[in-house]
């Protein structure tokens, strides 16, 4: 899912206001532009941290991973297999992932 970035057009509150009416409606839409801003941090925050979660389950997996990918290639060195990791699985071993972000 791709996330654009679009920039709110909206009417500015005048800075010189001729009424207190004017003034108070300026100040209304300036505090919903910032009730609104709020929330939208609100909202990237809690993104940040579920990219951070994924990001840290992503590194623990690797460092599952790599000691076992080494250990297998020590097993084969110490064996003297002559020949090497094979460059694609067997299409019986083909399988699906799904990577989430």
């Amino acid at each position: 899912m791709r996330r654009l970035e679009y920039t709110r057009k909206i009417p500015t509150a005048r800075l010189r206001t001729r009424t207190a009416a004017e003034a108070v409606m300026a100040l209304a839409q300036v505090a919903r532009e910032r009730h609104r801003l709020e929330q939208e941090r609100r909202g990237l925050e809690r993104r940040l941290q579920r990219i951070d979660l994924r990001l840290t389950e992503i590194c623990g997996t690797e460092t599952r991973l790599v000691p076992a990918i080494q250990g297998a290639l020590h097993r084969q060195a110490t064996t003297g297999a002559s020949e090497s990791l094979p460059a694609s699985p067997p299409a019986d071993r083909l399988g699906e992932v799904t990577l989430q972000y």
